[in-house]
C-alpha cells in the first residue's frame, strides 16, 4: 500500500476565495474594478513570478500598486492582510490530514504558492503539524505541472513514485503526477468526503 500521501494546498486542505482579496483591494484602486484586478492577477506572469519565488511581497505589493494605480494610503500592511483572506478553512481537508496520520502514512504538501499564502499554514495548527515537509513553489522556483516540483520531493523524501497517492483538485496535475509512476485523486470539496476518500485507498 501507500507509503505516503502528498496534499495539494489550495482547494484541498483550505478553501480558495480570490473574490475575498479583489473585493477590497478594488476599493483602492483608481484603475480597475475587482473584475478587472482578478484578471489581472492570476494566470498571468505576474502570478507565476511571485509564486516561483522572482520577487519578495513587498515586490509583488509595489507591482500592484502600479498596475492598480492603488490610493497611497492603502499600505502595504493592509495589503498582506486583505491578500492572506483569500485562504479560507476547509474542514473536510484538515479532517483528511488526520485521517491520513491516524492511518500512519507520511504526509507532505506540494502547492503553487507565495509566500503570503503559504504564512498562514503555520496560522493553523492542523495545517502546520501534521505535515512532515512542505514544498512551496516560491521556495522551489518552480510551478506545477512541471514535474521537476514532484521529483525534488521524491529526491528529499527518498520514497518511491509508486510509494505515494498525490491528491489535487486540477486533474492537469494529477496526470502529471500520475506520469512519474504516482496515484493521484482529483479532489472536489462540494463532492468528495476526503476522509472517507483516503480511507478507501489506503486501508
Amino acid at each position: 500500500m501507500y507509503k505516503a500521501v502528498i496534499f495539494d494546498f489550495g482547494n484541498v486542505l483550505c478553501g480558495v476565495e480570490r473574490g475575498n482579496f479583489v473585493r477590497k483591494a478594488a476599493r483602492h484602486a483608481r484603475a480597475m474594478d475587482a473584475e478587472a484586478l482578478l484578471n489581472a492577477l492570476w494566470g498571468t506572469e505576474l502570478e507565476y513570478e511571485f509564486e516561483t519565488g522572482k520577487f519578495d511581497s513587498h515586490e509583488y505589493f509595489r507591482r500592484v500598486q502600479a498596475l492598480a494605480d492603488l490610493d497611497p494610503a492603502y499600505s502595504y500592511e493592509q495589503f498582506v492582510e486583505d491578500y492572506k483572506s483569500i485562504i479560507v478553512p476547509n474542514p473536510d481537508g484538515e479532517r483528511g490530514l488526520g485521517t491520513a496520520a491516524g492511518l500512519g502514512v507520511r504526509m507532505f504538501v506540494l502547492s503553487n504558492t507565495s509566500f503570503l499564502h503559504a504564512s498562514v499554514i503555520f496560522d493553523n495548527e492542523v495545517l502546520g503539524t501534521y505535515p512532515e515537509l512542505y514544498m512551496l513553489s516560491y521556495k522551489l522556483g518552480v510551478m506545477k505541472p512541471d514535474l521537476r516540483i514532484w521529483k525534488r520531493l521524491l529526491e528529499y523524501t527518498r520514497l518511491e513514485p509508486s510509494d505515494c497517492l498525490y491528491v489535487d483538485d486540477i486533474e492537469e496535475y494529477c496526470e502529471a503526477a500520475r506520469s512519474l509512476g504516482m496515484s493521484a485523486f482529483c479532489y472536489d470539496f462540494r463532492v468528495h468526503d476526503l476522509s472517507q476518500e483516503l480511507k478507501n485507498m489506503l486501508q
